[in-house]
């Protein structure tokens, strides 16, 4: 077949990445290429499904229309391909379906592990835990370390010990809701970094000489000294000021590591830190009651004294929960993988970390061995593929890089140059950090493989919209082209970073028509009444538009959703990802007649039954009574499964509400596929059917019938009509998290600590240090969450912001538009 030269492409939003992918897909084939050998990755199945959709009608219509396949055959660079070439590359194709390698990186990597089971040490068949099931293994696990016959083994005394010393000085209640947060939030982590080395590791985050927690005096001594030398002081203390020292002082002596400071104690060492270094040379001065103070050097060193007392002493608490943390995280670990993972259950996670027997985590199979069996498998998969295309580069994690870089290095170092590896990204759209995207990458690889062979990876840009008009991009260029209005909001790193991927955006549809407009508002009740007023304006709905309302949170999306239903009567949908029963009444009232049949105890349940439609439904049908809805309802799900079930009653129930309430409706219609995939599992527990419920993640479909309001990540990859940004101000940071992770180059793990409250981390160089450089990827992300959401505007665009006063401490979104 005929070389494709390895390439990257940066493809601004809109600007046809999928076109790009399909036509590099199309003129492989042409080449000579066989479908199978062909690997094309992204990271969601919609994304996978549209892609491959797009081959088959791209080589169809190529096939029947002699104009369409000549202008396929250009693009392709193969002018000579006629209708008869592409109907056999159609043909190709099709009959290749069952062998095809289009879809996600979660799924091609569960292909993986399915197919060599016994090098990955898989005793038996591969199971995919999804959401509900994996949260049911993990409190199955967490029962185990808690229950006991008798004295409790050695396990769970360590896991109750390490709990202990993970919560140390901290009284919450709800054990199980923390429990379930530490799982979640910080499971990764420590599978990321098993070894105890690097959990709050004092050598390792402070080099030599600058530790701040040894050789410090004790809180209780610190205080005695100052108040010797604020009796000392004489006249160079005002009465004020002198009682604002003893308050901070009366604070400190009842304050323990852990515990928030009293306000007095707060101000004092929030001064203290700022004028550290001045102190220590027996200068500075204190603002104290609004009059300055200049502490002799006795009395200065005194009140550095307390200073360094107070950060040592929180420092040294938070190296022991992060220990305790770790041992809690083990302990934990050690179980689950004995209970779950050595029995095939894995998350898609799991299995990422077991085809890396270098990521540190725990292993399906031992021996010195291990790792020449799992290149043994990068030897047979570089067998079967020739060619590789990743989509969405910029979300991409380190992890899953690393499962490919063998099979990548292979293909871009061949000497016959007879394979091909083709990536594409934006890495302004680089909107999930928070969950390991690493967009770093997709620079880092082509300098990696051109810096000795300078033609290894060719690289391309796209910066020409298809999706917005030129009114929308015109705003796009404005915006996030103005270095000095984005140095406003956000951090000057960022901004630089910024800068340097940065492209003036063109309209590749220049006749297409379209609108911006800044609309304000004085609060969030002021945003919701004037997207109402938009829309009501637009009448986008009666004319066939689409229509996006985005948002950041899911709460905010769902509250929205409410409102313009209530207010407007218009056909909103959330899709803030919330579960079914959570947004309306009437799939609450069908959850309730489950829960109300399974425990005929539960009052609440039953009498919000009886307050509903459906309480005279059932009625109706002979359950005017709870033991007789308990009869009747449990035999039918025992003998038809939930969904049979609930559609029924569904049904039924529908027939009393109001004929225009369609959204109830859908909803109940979306509870009956959440049971019919419960029912898969082949139980019948009420208990576990109503917790899956409840947690189940809903999307709608497309439709212009409808206003979609969706957080800005779930609208990534899509396009409206019209898209209004009510929710955008102050939306500076992205997700963080208490736990500080510093990595290396490598982006292995150097050190992790629980980070202390503020004033406490600025107290120290190397946090500060550390802090600074994850606001500013923080920021970063900012910056390109805010693109995300203002390049889905097909046609018009309205933002609905408040006002900032020029000397507002705020920072967000508005001051761009000033």
């Amino acid at each position: 077949m005929s070389a494709m030269p390895n390439t990257a492409i940066l493809a601004s939003a809109g600007s046809g990445k999928t076109f790009a992918l399909t036509n590099r897909v199309v003129a492989l084939l042409a080449s000579g290429a066989e479908p199978e050998r062909i690997v094309a990755l992204t990271f969601t199945r919609k994304a996978a499904g549209e892609f491959f959709d797009e081959i088959l009608k791209k080589l169809a219509r190529a096939a029947g229309d002699p104009k369409a396949a000549a202008t396929l055959a250009a693009m392709i660079g193969q002018p000579t391909l006629g209708p008869a070439d592409f109907l056999r590359l159609l043909r190709r194709v099709i009959d290749a379906m069952p062998r095809l390698n289009l879809g996600t990186l979660d799924s091609f990597f569960a292909r993986i592990a399915r197919n060599f089971p016994l090098e990955l040490g898989l005793g038996g068949e591969l199971e995919i835990l999804h959401e509900h099931a994996a949260q049911r293994e993990r409190r199955r696990v967490l029962r185990t370390l808690f229950t006991a016959a008798g004295e409790p083994d050695a396990a769970q005394k360590e896991f109750i010990e390490a709990f202990k010393r993970a919560t140390f000085g901290v009284e919450e209640k709800g054990l199980a809701e923390r429990l379930e947060r530490y799982l979640t939030e910080y499971g990764g982590v420590y599978l990321a970094a098993p070894t105890p080395a690097v959990w709050g590791n004092e050598e390792r985050i402070w080099p030599e000489g600058q530790s701040p927690v040894r050789g410090k005096p004790s809180v209780a001594d610190a205080v005695e000294e100052l108040k010797r030398q604020i009796k000392a002081s004489g006249a160079a203390l005002r009465e004020t000021q002198r009682a604002r020292l003893e308050a901070a002082l009366a604070d400190a002596a009842e304050w323990r590591p852990g515990a928030p400071l009293g306000t007095a104690l707060e101000d004092l060492l929030k001064k203290l830190v700022a004028q550290l270094s001045e102190l220590r040379a027996g200068r500075g001065q204190l603002t104290i009651e609004r009059v300055k103070f200049s502490p002799d050097p006795t009395f200065a060193k005194a009140l550095v004294a307390l200073a360094e007392a107070l950060i040592a002493a929180e420092l040294r608490r938070r190296l022991e929960t992060t220990k305790g943390l770790f041992a809690l995280l083990r302990t934990y670990e050690q179980r689950y993988h004995d209970a779950v993972r050595r029995n095939g259950r894995m998350t898609f996670a799991d299995v990422e970390r077991l085809l890396r027997p270098d990521a540190g985590g725990p292993l399906l199979a031992s021996g010195e061995d291990v790792a020449e069996r799992r290149l043994a498998i990068d030897w047979r998969l570089d067998a079967q593929f020739d060619h590789w295309l990743l989509d969405e580069f910029q979300d991409t994690s380190h992890g899953q890089w690393l499962v490919l870089r063998n099979l990548i290095d292979e293909v871009v170092q061949d000497p016959e140059g007879a394979r091909s590896f083709f990536y594409v990204g934006d890495v302004k759209q680089a909107i999930y950090a928070w969950r390991e995207g690493d967009s770093r990458l997709f620079r880092e690889i082509l300098q990696h493989y051109n810096q000795t062979n300078p033609a290894a990876i060719e690289e391309e840009e796209l910066n020409a919209s298809w999706r917005s008009g030129p009114a929308v991009i015109a705003t796009v260029n404005r915006v996030f082209g103005a270095d000095a209005a984005l140095a406003q909001v956000v951090s000057g790193s960022a901004v630089e970073a910024w800068a340097r991927e940065w492209r003036e955006h063109t309209a590749a549809k220049p006749d297409l028509g379209g609108l911006v407009a800044v609309r304000w508002a004085d609060d969030e009740e002021g945003r919701f009444a004037e997207t109402l007023r938009i829309l009501q304006e637009t009448d986008a709905l009666a004319r066939g538009l689409t229509v996006a309302v985005l948002v950041e949170k899911n709460e905010t999306g769902s509250a929205l959703a409410d409102y313009l239903r209530r207010h407007g009567r218009l056909p909103a949908v959330a899709e803030s990802d919330l579960a079914v029963c959570t947004d309306n009444p009437f799939t609450a009232a069908l959850l309730a007649m489950i829960r109300a049949a399974a425990h005929p105890g539960d009052t609440l349940a039953w009498e919000h039954v009886r307050m509903t439609p459906l309480g005279s439904v059932l009625a109706e049908s002979g359950m005017a009574t709870r033991e007789a809805l308990s009869r009747r309802l449990l035999r039918e799900i025992h003998a038809d499964g939930f969904a049979a079930t609930l559609e029924r009653w569904a049904k039924a129930a529908a027939a009393r509400l109001d004929p225009a309430d369609d959204f109830s409706r859908l909803r109940g219609r979306q509870l009956v596929e959440a049971a019919r995939d419960f029912d898969e599992l082949a139980s019948r527990d009420v208990t576990e059917f109503l917790q899956y419920a409840e947690r189940t993640k809903v999307r709608d479909a497309d439709t212009a019938a409808v206003v979609r309001v969706l957080t800005i990540h779930k609208a990534k990859g899509l396009g409206f009509d019209l898209v209004i940004l009510p929710d955008l101000e102050g939306a500076v940071g992205g997700r963080r998290s208490s736990l500080a992770v510093q990595k290396a180059e490598d982006r292995s793990v150097s050190w992790i600590l629980e980070l202390p409250n503020k004033v406490f981390a600025e107290s120290d160089p190397v946090l500060t240090a550390y802090k600074r450089e994850a606001d500013a990827q923080s920021d970063y992300e900012s910056l390109c969450k805010w693109y995300v959401a203002m390049t889905r505007a097909k046609r018009a665009m309205y933002l609905v912001v408040q006002r900032m006063k020029p000397d507002s401490n705020k920072r967000g979104f508005p001051w761009l538009l000033q």
